[in-house]
C-alpha cells in the first residue's frame, strides 16, 4: 500500500511586474496554511518516506514548512512534472510504483489531473489544500481517501 499525500502550496505573492512566476514566494498566511497541513499529517499519523516536489520557489517553500514542523530532515527532489502546465499522467504512473508515504507539493491545474490520473476522481485542490489517495498495488487501483480545504483544517 502507498499512500500519496498531494498538496497545493500555500497562499504567494501575487503575479506582478518584477517577480517572475518561479519566484514567487508564499507569505505568512501561506506558511501558517503549511503548518496547518503538517499538524493534519502528524495527527493521522503519517509518516513521511519520501518528498517531492515541484522546482517553482512557492512549492519548495511550502514543503520546508512542512518538514521543518514535523522535525523532518527528508531531501525532496524536485520533479518537473509538479510544474503547473505539465501532464500528470507519466508521473502518475511512477507514483502507482512506489512504495511507502509520499508527500507531493505542487499547483494547480497540474494536481488536479494528477488525482484524476490516479483515481478517476474530479477534484479542485484549493490553495493549502490537501488530497490523500491511497494506491493498492497487489488489487491495482488508486482511491482519494481524503480531501481537504484549509477552512476543514482551521477545524480539525
Amino acid at each position: 500500500m502507498t499512500v500519496i499525500l498531494i498538496v497545493r502550496h500555500g497562499e504567494s505573492e501575487p503575479e506582478v511586474d518584477g517577480i517572475s512566476d518561479e519566484n514567487r514566494k508564499i507569505v505568512k498566511k501561506g506558511v501558517k496554511q503549511m503548518r496547518r497541513v503538517a499538524n493534519f499529517i502528524e495527527e493521522m499519523g503519517y509518516e513521511i518516506d519520501q518528498v517531492l516536489i515541484s522546482p517553482l520557489l512557492r512549492a519548495v517553500q511550502s514543503a520546508e514548512v512542512i518538514l521543518e514542523e514535523l522535525g523532518l530532515e527528508l531531501k525532496a527532489e524536485t520533479i518537473d512534472d509538479l510544474l503547473p502546465d505539465k501532464d500528470p499522467t507519466e508521473f502518475a504512473q511512477k507514483l502507482r510504483e512506489k512504495q511507502g508515504t509520499i508527500l507531493v507539493v505542487g499547483h494547480e491545474p497540474s494536481l488536479s489531473k494528477l488525482i484524476k490520473a490516479l483515481t478517476q476522481s474530479q477534484v479542485e485542490l484549493k490553495k493549502g489544500g490537501v488530497a490523500v489517495v491511497e494506491i493498492d498495488q497487489v488489487e491495482n487501483k488508486a482511491e482519494l481517501e481524503l480531501l481537504l480545504t484549509q477552512k476543514v483544517m482551521k477545524l480539525i
